[in-house]
């Protein structure tokens, strides 16, 4: 990858970047008196091209799918390589997959829940997976899937559908960032892997799952080590807290985990984990040369498409301004 052939890009990306919502925006939606209110704020940013055939209110998902896909397509035209923006759509082709398997499993047309956005059509992909044609298939894909359905013919378990692929996912996902030999994408692939293993373990012993099953979940490549991982398969919360207390991720990790302890819900642990992966993606502002930018803006937007969706089911649900700024992410800007 020639970090020189992103100058242009970068240039693009720097002024897309700054109509990303603001503070102030983001404040304003959270105090806003009802989802309607919050909606008009919104059109009066970058996002008003994505209302259009948007109705009522409760369509407010397709806004932000509409969103989501004119990101992606702008973001495709801007890289120079398309490996930048597929270390982030990779997760919607893992999604993709997930959904098609479970259509056939159950003989049900679940052809709402595919998303666009990834790196291959969802079409073409269920096309290959209907007349077993995987030629122009990635081989990564074609394994992750007959992985899966040898699993689950002897286990019957779907919920192993969502483990196995996630562990392909993953794998892909870490020797895609290592084959750009650009240190953040292989960083945050390494620190999201440590923090979903350690919200695995402890959801899996919250369903009173054995080691074993664990270690079928728990997954390589992080930088605490999988075995790690399993040693605090016996631990309490703050036995994990000390036996992590040095790892790269431990301030928010041990933060995610006290809050963990209060209210045993992993929900703030995710909000830690998108604060600090957007802590990790700030530095890419003050590069100008590489692909750093765009794949930084990504998470940028998406991150913000996250945020939007907790304030706009916050307000649907009348939610107070305080318990919805306890949920919302940290921005790019």
């Amino acid at each position: 990858m020639n970090r020189s052939d992103f100058i242009q890009g970068v240039t693009r990306t720097k002024v897309i970047e700054t109509r990303l919502l603001s503070q102030d925006k983001i404040n304003r939606m959270i105090e806003s008196n009802d989802v309607e209110e919050a909606l008009r704020l919104l059109n009066e940013s970058e996002y008003s091209d994505s209302f259009k055939g948007v109705l009522v209110s409760a369509d407010y998902e397709k806004i932000l799918s509409n969103e989501l896909i004119r990101i992606y397509d702008l973001m495709r035209d801007v890289s120079a390589d398309p490996v930048v923006v597929d270390l982030l759509a990779l997760k919607y082709d893992y999604h993709n997959m997930k959904v098609m398997v479970k259509e056939k499993i159950y003989k049900k047309d679940l052809s709402d829940l595919y998303i666009s956005v990834s790196v291959l059509a969802p079409d073409f992909m269920k096309e290959a997976y209907t007349t077993q044609d995987f030629r122009q298939i990635s081989k990564e894909f074609k394994t992750a899937i007959d992985a899966v359905e040898e699993d689950f013919e002897k286990s019957s378990d779907p919920q192993r559908i969502d483990f196995i692929f996630d562990e392909y996912y993953f794998k892909h996902l870490y020797n895609m960032a290592k084959s750009t030999k650009t240190e953040l994408f292989v960083n945050y692939v390494q620190d999201m892997i440590d923090f979903t293993n350690v919200a695995s373990l402890i959801r899996l012993k919250k369903q009173n799952k054995d080691i074993e099953f664990c270690k079928d979940v728990i997954l390589e490549n992080g930088n605490i080590k999988k075995d790690d991982i399993l040693a605090a398969f016996n631990d309490s919360i703050d036995d994990m807290m000390d036996r992590f207390k040095d790892s790269k991720i431990s301030n928010s990790l041990i933060k995610g985990l006290d809050s963990y302890k209060e209210t045993s819900s992993l929900s703030i642990l995710e909000k830690y984990k998108d604060d600090y992966l957007m802590d990790l993606n700030k530095a890419s502002k003050y590069i100008n040369i590489g692909p750093e930018p765009i794949f930084s803006y990504i998470v940028a937007k998406e991150t913000e498409i996250k945020t939007l969706r907790i304030i706009l089911v916050a307000k649907l649900n009348n939610l107070s301004p305080d318990v919805i700024r306890e949920r919302v992410r940290e921005l790019y800007v």
